[in-house]
């Protein structure tokens, strides 16, 4: 084993699994092979003559998918960056299980994006490093440019892995964070309640790996509140922004003269500009993620809570129930 790497042997322009394991390799891979972060990257078809993946190691030459060297998963029934990952000793590191699976399913199966949307094939990873191995000389550039992507990717699954889970169990113990369920139309609809200006736990919370939860309501150290949903829950919300902009108008002594129904409309509703309701996402936003321009609500979070309990309980507006 070299003192230092100073090269990176790839055979092709990179694909999704070289990047990964190039990714894994600068991240993790630094203590086991010093310099390999900042290596230099080649394309070979081939090795020198009389070199061997043994010699050029000892020279600081890193094969991957070439030579026969450990990392040329040709005929072992796994890809590349597996055998990156297992060398490393990273397997099973949560953090880094949904990137793996994709190398995977991209390099075994050609399905980095499973999706037959010709939207979702053309802006999936898999499609966008497709075109710029046609648009771009460099193929440097193209690892430059994506690996800064995957490094976005593992910090958001490290959260989700280890920070938010402990947050959120905080949360809990301090009375900053509740769950409850209500009924709608016959179905459970599980809702939490918390305070916290971490822009990612609302997502954490309604997925699989987190609480699953359909309806989150999130409250920031300003202020600002914004209750999101799942959205294959099809949680009905008109009842709720209803009676959020009515609170809201009777809090601060304004005077509406629109329907209830007129509350239940989409978008903004003039007196009570705190309120947006956006049909696209299923969401009911107080200022949504970076708020301008928008008071935060002057309604109490508990009696957030009640309107949450008492608004999704309802069937929806013209069930004829």
């Amino acid at each position: 084993m070299a003192g230092k790497y100073t090269k990176i042997i790839i055979p092709t322009r990179p694909h999704p699994d070289i990047i990964v394991g190039i990714f894994l390799l600068s991240k993790f891979g630094q203590e086991k092979y010093p310099g390999v972060a900042q290596a230099e990257i080649e394309i070979w078809q081939q090795l020198p003559e009389g070199e061997t993946a043994e010699s050029l190691d000892k020279k600081g030459v890193l094969l991957l998918d070439v030579g026969s060297s450990k990392f040329d998963h040709h005929g072992s029934g796994k890809n590349l960056s597996q055998l990156i990952a297992e060398d490393l000793g990273i397997t099973n590191e949560p953090s880094l299980k949904k990137m793996l699976n994709y190398a995977q399913r991209d390099d075994k199966y050609g399905l980095g994006t499973i999706s037959t949307d010709i939207l979702d094939k053309a802006f999936g990873l898999s499609g966008l490093v497709a075109a710029l191995n046609k648009t771009e000389q460099d193929y440097q550039k193209v690892i430059k440019i994506v690996l800064p992507l995957l490094e976005a990717h593992f910090i958001e699954e490290k959260r989700r892995a280890y920070e938010m889970p402990k947050e959120f169990e905080k949360k809990l113990e301090n009375g900053t964070a509740e769950v409850f369920e209500v009924k709608q139309k016959g179905k459970k609809i599980k809702i939490i309640v918390l305070e916290s200006d971490n822009l990612s736990i609302a997502g954490w919370l309604k997925s699989s790996e987190g609480l699953k939860a359909d309806v989150v309501c999130q409250r920031n150290s300003q202020g600002f509140t914004n209750i999101l949903t799942k959205p294959l829950k099809n949680v009905d919300l008109r009842w709720l922004v209803a009676y959020l902009r009515k609170a809201e108008a009777e809090i601060r002594d304004r005077k509406l003269t629109c329907s209830t129904f007129d509350l239940m409309k989409p978008g903004k509703v003039d007196g009570v500009s705190e309120w947006y309701y956006d049909r696209a996402t299923n969401s009911i936003l107080n200022g949504g993620a970076s708020p301008k321009g928008i008071l935060p609500t002057a309604i109490p979070l508990e009696t957030i809570k009640e309107i949450l309990k008492e608004a999704l309980s309802q069937d929806p507006p013209g069930s004829g129930k």
